[in-house]
């Protein structure tokens, strides 16, 4: 097929077809389609290299084409993914460096001498190959970033994050090797989302001459064609009345926000240099931003943490580690990416099945197997979520844990502590005269301070491999494959260590009481609810596409405050750490569908309570488009109870193009699903709400029920005491009360609400930055 495709886009030149050589001297009619399928040729028989003439024929063919962007793109990627593979087998291929594709890695490294060493020659041979690579993948991005594939784009940068981190365990990370590749792995997760950006910002205050294109204009006396009237043209477009006077303010002052960003937007480049300035300081100090992506082979994950004024931490982490060192290469004990997925898809399948049979259940025998038959469901979720911190992270969790401020004392006690027990086991040199001082890092060491002296010695053993790689690779003569785990005394003096630090170090340290972490999920990994597993359940943990939407947020609260846009350069006032939202100007919607007849009786006393306070809403019957565009723009907060996400009321585009938008929440099964698009990035509503500014949006990850759901909404809406008891005319803001609780504290507390904690606490999710009343 490769082969009929690549003779359907050359065609032979009229001297090539009078001569009968026409393969020789073709010319392209689509050098970048045709270029594309060359790529895939070759990558499929890159194995042949030497062997094979039809490989040497192809890849000079390829190199032959037409010279233009797209080529060069498609030729910087498959050069680069060839040195890549060149490069993990020079490492496979090598006494020493052989385990480090299948060992864990950190940025930066996370151990230190006292003086350098000069690498031996393999070592350095294999660094040429490394910036061989690298050389390719700068390319590839610099050229396609802004319009190239998006799949080509997002592989560029993850293997640039993995070739930094090649470098790194090597020796020759640089000074910001971190900082460059947590840009990277955020660049990866929203290539798609980045560009459309930029449309909707243009979409969102189009031009009002051309707002009504259905009616004859106005001419003046001339005959020349009158300026359409603004009022006109914002009815037309956004369904707004024109009574507001503030109303055009109102937009004026939105429209300069928008240009704000989309300048921002425009001036980030995808090169070493404009990513080696951390994002991160822009942000509140006790704020965290957590990358998790995976390897396009799903073999290896990688997870980065940024917080304000920090050097980034990330760990490359394969996801097999565990399983090979207890049982060798048998992948039925392993749990894989393919296989967590087909277990989620598996009880999500189930779920739905089950949820839609419950309606033709009636007598009291069925409904008891049908709490039973779901009770199982959530309990294999919630074993699922065990295992993928257990499998996938091991003891390198504890990126996700709580910052705390430990002293200095501490960490450098811990730290003692743990030399000790490696050199009192014999596994580390001994001999004083040595020339090597190794030194574990702060950042390693108080990321694993957190770790729990009761977690499993599997998590143990995962330290214990990580810092045994570390002082092979400073040079240290060590021996794995004679440590015997289950012999060795390492893990009990390990987790004596451990004990002791708990129960000193940690009085000592203090835990900032808003700490708020943000999610940047790549697209493998969008369907998993991450916030519920073990480290993060229960904690204020929201999801955000990539920081740069943070900043959006951010940015926002600064604008409607008054304050200036920060910048890289100029840090300005301490940037916000949540936008406010006065609760009596809310809009709902209640039962559009008429069939949520127990969700209507639940809530609609309460709402139709409130309504005397000034809230508005609609029950019992389907909004209008115009209703829905008025609910969101002109109001601080959006309840939305019925099925799905309300996309049969309100057209998508609508919703993206809107200039401003309510947080909102939405009750509706699957409300916050992204669906998958193959090699490309998922769609779905939460990046509609992204993209229109909305600061924040609860909704669903799969299917729900309604009693089930009903149980964990009326618990939020309780602990942000939204109710006739703690609301007043004057509105209730309770920004700074320090018993204020934000609505992403109150979703991660109102999981435990319901009586399924996983199938159904496990599926509401939180987009953007938190808010409070």
């Amino acid at each position: 097929m490769l082969a009929e495709t690549e003779a359907s886009l050359v065609t032979p030149t009229p001297e090539a077809a009078s001569t009968g050589d026409g393969a020789a001297v073709a010319s392209s009619v689509a050098p970048a389609v045709l270029a594309s399928v060359l790529r895939q040729h070759i990558w499929l028989l890159r194995t042949e290299a030497g062997e094979d003439p039809m490989y040497d024929d192809l890849l000079n063919r390829f190199l032959a084409l037409p010279p233009c962007v797209e080529t060069k793109v498609e030729e910087n990627a498959l050069m680069g993914k060839l040195a890549l593979e060149e490069v993990q087998a020079r490492l496979e291929a090598d006494l020493f460096l052989s385990s480090l594709t299948e060992s864990a890695m950190a940025l930066p490294m996370g151990m230190s001498s006292g003086e350098g060493v000069a690498p031996p020659t393999s070592t350095r041979d294999i660094l040429a190959s490394v910036v061989n690579a690298e050389k390719f993948f700068w390319a590839g991005l610099e050229l396609g970033g802004a319009r190239g594939e998006v799949q080509q784009v997002r592989e560029a940068a993850l293997s640039l994050g993995l070739l930094r981190a090649f470098q790194t365990a090597l020796g020759k990370g640089g000074k910001n090797n971190a900082i460059i590749a947590a840009a990277l792995l955020d660049v990866s997760a929203a290539v798609t989302l980045r560009r459309e950006m930029l449309e909707c910002i243009d979409n969102k205050f189009p031009n009002i001459s051309q707002a009504n294109d259905l009616a004859w204009p106005s001419m003046n006396a001339n005959g020349s064609p009158l300026p359409a009237s603004h009022a006109l043209a914002r009815r037309l477009m956004f369904a707004q009345d024109s009574d507001d006077e503030d109303e055009e303010t109102e937009e004026t002052d939105m429209q300069a926000y928008w240009q704000i960003v989309k300048k921002r937007y425009r001036s980030e480049t995808l090169d070493a240099a404009g990513l080696a300035s951390p994002m991160a300081d822009l942000l509140p100090e006790h704020w965290t931003v957590v990358n998790i992506s995976v390897t396009d082979d799903k073999q290896t994950l990688f997870i980065s943490r940024q917080r304000a004024r920090c050097e980034p931490l990330i760990f490359c982490l394969p996801l097999d580690r565990q399983g090979r060192r207890e049982m060798g290469d048998d992948e039925e004990e392993q749990l894989t990416y393919e296989k967590a997925i087909e277990e989620l898809q598996d009880i999500i399948r189930l779920n739905d099945e089950t949820a839609k049979n419950a309606k033709d259940i009636q007598d009291k025998e069925g409904r008891a197997g049908w709490w039973s038959e779901r009770g199982a469901l959530d309990l294999r979720l919630k074993e699922l979520l065990e295992n993928i911190e257990f499998c996938w992270l091991g003891a390198f969790k504890t990126i996700l844990a709580e910052p705390s401020d430990i002293s200095a004392e501490a960490l450098n006690s811990l730290r003692s502590k743990i030399d000790k027990v490696f050199k009192r086991n014999r596994v580390v040199p001994q001999d004083k005269k040595s020339h090597l001082r190794l030194r574990l890092d702060d950042s390693i060491v108080e990321c694993f301070s957190s770790l729990s002296s009761k977690c499993r010695d599997e998590e143990i053993e995962d330290l214990i491999y990580f810092v045994l790689d570390l002082y092979q690779l400073h040079g240290a003569p060590i021996a794995l494959s004679e440590i015997d785990m289950d012999q060795a005394s390492l893990v009990v003096d390990l987790r004596t260590v451990l004990e002791e630090h708990s129960a000193k170090g940690r009085r000592e340290s203090t835990i900032h009481p808003d700490h708020h972490l943000f999610l940047t999920l790549d697209k493998n990994l969008q369907g998993l609810p991450w916030e519920s597993i073990p480290i993060l359940r229960g904690r204020s943990v929201s999801r955000i596409p990539s920081i740069s939407f943070l900043l959006d947020r951010v940015d926002l609260v600064r604008h409607q405050q008054g304050q200036a846009m920060a910048s890289r350069s100029s840090m300005g006032a301490p940037p916000p750490d949540r936008t406010t939202v006065d609760p009596l100007k809310t809009f709902y919607i209640l039962n559009p569908s008429g069939d949520l007849k127990n969700t209507q009786s639940t809530f609609e006393p309460k709402f139709k309570e409130l309504e005397k306070l000034g809230w508005k809403g609609i029950t019992g019957r389907p909004p209008t488009e115009d209703e829905m565009l008025q609910g969101f723009q002109r109001s601080d907060l959006v309840l939305y109870f019925g099925h799905a996400a309300g996309h049969q009321y309100i057209r998508s585009h609508k919703i993206r193009n809107l200039p401003k938008c309510a947080a909102t929440m939405l009750w509706g099964c699957s409300s916050g699903a992204l669906r998958e698009m193959g090699d490309f990035e998922r769609i779905g509503t939460p990046n509609h709400y992204m993209l229109a500014g909305c600061p924040t949006l609860v909704a669903n990850l799969w299917d729900v029920t309604d009693r089930e759901i009903d149980r964990v909404a009326t618990a939020v809406l309780s602990k942000l005491r939204i109710d006739g008891e703690h609301l007043n005319p004057k509105g209730k803001n309770t920004s700074g009360d320090a018993s204020a609780v934000s609505v992403v504290e109150a979703v991660a507390e109102a999981r435990e609400s319901c009586k399924l904690k996983y199938l159904t606490g496990a599926a509401p999710v939180v987009y953007g930055i938190p808010f409070y009343l």
